[in-house]
């Protein structure tokens, strides 16, 4: 079977880093995959080292970011412009996936529909992996509005969501036919085992820093003000602790989140490592990790976590809620404000065996239920029920 693969942008997040996973894990079934990106980034020397035929074409987004511009004339000129720029590429697209013989297109993203377009025109099935909230998580718009999304949505042959949060809140209004919540992998089970060999039992002691992880794309939206604000409040109690922040994203949004450290005076208890290629060397310099995202479609950063152990503390809202179980796994706060987060940062500093125990539950949970062989099985049936039908 050769499937290719759509995906949105060239960085190595979340979507990109289960799509990375899903290809792995396709190996085993033979499946040949093929991957198609906007422009030169990290995927491509991944997919370079796997060997995976892949072609750079710039497919344009069918969403809108409001914080750009308020003036409608220029919104108008962008939405055209971006739909023009997709119509120019379908030849282009057209002739690729033909060249790889493609028995069915899969779109890793609910911000781009070209694969939708190119796959009727082919008439091959289309799967579309949908994985953000889109407004509630990044702020963006759809271009010509959630129905049209929805609309196309519902006329591919199969639809993934990855958790229960993202399927009530894009189809609980209509029927989608062929639906299925598949939670990514994010490790193969053998590095399940590794991390707990390198994460239990780890010593602490009184006179050792505490250090809390936050991981991921440095956006308003994920909460990185919360959890500065937090620090400055446990600061005035707690001399050894520090927060590390993982990630890039909006130059101006970090610029200001480094300037609050200053004007808080909490600089030397606030790090910015910036974007890690392995992201698994901030889970093991911390004791516990945070995920204080206002809306998360799943929550990748909290299963990474939990499969090194680390317990997570986490915004009990949306994809969150569904992995981690309050008191057994990590802990869930509400309102999302730095005085309740505080208070479960507390509860860890103080009772660092208790919570250590927490992120073994988390690491048994997560090899069960968040492997790469999982995760790829559930997908692969997806993809052979359509074999079937075409």
């Amino acid at each position: 079977m050769n499937v290719v693969f759509l995906t949105h942008y060239s960085d190595l997040y979340g979507a990109n880093l289960g799509l990375i996973n899903l290809i792995d894990g396709l190996k085993k079934y033979n499946i040949n995959c093929h991957v198609i990106f906007p422009k030169k980034g990290k995927i491509g020397k991944e997919l370079k080292l796997r060997n995976i035929p892949f072609a750079m074409i710039p497919i344009e987004c069918w969403i809108d970011m409001p914080r750009r511009s308020k003036n409608p004339s220029k919104k108008i000129y962008w939405k055209l412009q971006r739909l023009l720029k997709n119509i120019q590429l379908i030849p282009e697209l057209t002739k690729v996936i033909k060249t790889w013989e493609a028995d069915i297109i899969y779109t890793n993203s609910a911000v781009i529909n070209i694969g939708l377009v190119v796959a009727k025109l082919l008439k091959i099935p289309h799967i579309w992996h949908i994985k953000e909230f889109v407004d509630r998580d990044y702020n963006f718009k759809f271009d010509w509005g959630k129905k049209l999304f929805q609309y196309s949505v519902k006329n591919s042959e199969a639809v993934i969501t990855m958790s229960q949060a993202l399927t009530d809140y894009h189809f609980k209004e209509i029927s989608i036919p062929s639906l299925h919540i598949i939670y990514d992998g994010i490790a193969f089970q053998s590095n399940f085992d590794d991390w707990y060999q390198l994460s239990h039992p780890y010593p602490f002691d009184e006179n050792q820093v505490y250090t809390f992880a936050l991981v991921g794309k440095i956006y308003p939206q994920k909460g990185h003000e919360i959890a500065i604000k937090a620090i400055k409040i446990l600061a005035k109690q707690y001399q050894n602790i520090r927060l590390i922040i993982v990630g890039s994203g909006e130059k101006n949004y970090e610029t200001y989140l480094k300037q609050l450290t200053n004007e808080l005076q909490i600089s030397d208890k606030v790090e910015f490592w910036g974007y890690l290629n392995d992201p698994f060397k901030a889970y093991f310099a911390s004791d516990a990790v945070l995920m204080c995202s206002a809306s998360e479609g799943m929550g990748r950063v909290t299963i990474e976590a939990m499969a090194t152990c680390r317990p997570v503390i986490g915004y009990d809202n949306a994809g969150t809620s569904e992995l981690i179980e309050h008191e057994v796994t990590g802990l869930l706060y509400q309102n999302n404000e730095p005085e309740t987060l505080a208070v479960c940062m507390e509860n860890f500093i103080d009772n660092v065996s208790w919570s250590q125990g927490l992120g073994q539950n988390g690491w048994k949970i997560a090899k069960e239920k968040y492997s790469i062989e999982n995760f790829v099985q559930q997908v692969y049936q997806v993809l052979s029920s359509l074999e079937r039908k075409s």
